[in-house]
């Protein structure tokens, strides 16, 4: 060669999630267990962890002696060493209280707590957007045992899943059958050149309001950023070939 030159190095993957996910697996990233379907260890955990939420809760504003409150556990395929349960306190209508509470299983780390709303309002921002609900979900993502990376879809399902009350995600690219739904939206992930990455999912529990998510992470895996916005409703025809 008439110059000299060395070879360049392959570029590493910066990306901190796992991209060998099937979408289609969706329905086991997250669940929805009353109550009555709780295992008994898990009562017991939940049971002897009250005191803790207590605590915690009245550490971010939300009097837990003055409604009455009941809780379902959300199971996070992403994060299987914490016991997740979402509280909804009922004193009539349009005064409802919500937030969820993170346990660590090993008993070891804090009782986390997240505010979704204080008697019918937010108590800072609304909860998918505010930084202490992130800071917070960082936080119990680094108490979780080390293992493979995690898979995109299932961290920011969980996420949304902690700060929004009802969630439902389509992952078909076909029309619904839902005539109020005529398009489901599958889930994305894009990968920046620096290594962010951002989920991008839509909410469609609420068919005539589907809702945005899009959460970005940095290289290490911080969630830093979180877009929840409404998504217009349109619909597609299928256009055959002349």
């Amino acid at each position: 060669m008439p110059y000299p030159a060395k070879p360049i190095p392959q570029a590493k993957n910066l990306n901190p999630f796992s991209s060998d996910v099937s979408p289609s697996a969706i329905g086991q990233f997250i669940a929805y267990r009353p109550l009555e379907e709780m295992s008994q260890s898990d009562r017991d955990l939940a049971a002897k962890s009250q005191p803790a939420i207590r605590d915690a809760a009245a550490f971010m504003g939300i009097d837990f002696d003055k409604e009455k409150w009941s809780y379902r556990q959300l199971e996070c395929q992403a994060l299987p060493g914490h016991l997740f349960l979402l509280f909804a306190g009922d004193s009539g209508e349009g005064d409802a209280s919500l937030f969820s509470a993170a346990i660590p299983r090993t008993g070891k780390g804090r009782v986390r707590v997240i505010p979704v709303e204080r008697r019918g309002f937010s108590l800072f921002s609304p909860a998918p957007v505010n930084e202490l609900a992130m800071a917070a979900f960082n936080r119990i993502r680094a108490q979780e045992p080390a293992s493979t990376l995690p898979d995109w879809l299932s961290t920011g399902l969980c996420y949304a899943a902690l700060t929004e009350p009802r969630l439902e995600v389509s992952t078909s690219s076909s029309p619904s059958p839902d005539a109020n739904l005529a398009l489901s939206f599958p889930p994305t992930l894009e990968v920046g050149v620096d290594g962010e990455s951002t989920v991008r999912f839509v909410n469609v529990a609420e068919p005539r309001q589907p809702m945005q998510w899009a959460l970005t992470f940095d290289p290490k895996g911080q969630l830093v950023k979180v877009e929840h916005l409404p998504t217009p409703i349109y619909t597609t025809t299928i256009v055959p070939k002349s």
